[in-house]
C-alpha cells in the first residue's frame, strides 16, 4: 500500500486519506469555529431582546 491511498481515521469514525487530513481538519476548525461566532451572535440577540422587553 503506498502512502497516498493510505487512509487515517478520525475521531468520528470517518475515513480520510493522510495527504488530505491537515485540510479536513482545517476546514472542520474553520467551521467550528463559525458556529461558535454564530451561537455568540445569537446568544447576544435574545440577551438584547430580553432587556428591551423587560
Amino acid at each position: 500500500m503506498n502512502k497516498s491511498s493510505k487512509l487515517i481515521k478520525d475521531q468520528y469514525g470517518n475515513y480520510v486519506k493522510e495527504e488530505e487530513f491537515e485540510r479536513y481538519w482545517d476546514d472542520y476548525h474553520r467551521l467550528e469555529d463559525l458556529s461558535m461566532k454564530e451561537s455568540i451572535r445569537q446568544k447576544e440577540e435574545r440577551l438584547k431582546k430580553l432587556d428591551i422587553d423587560l
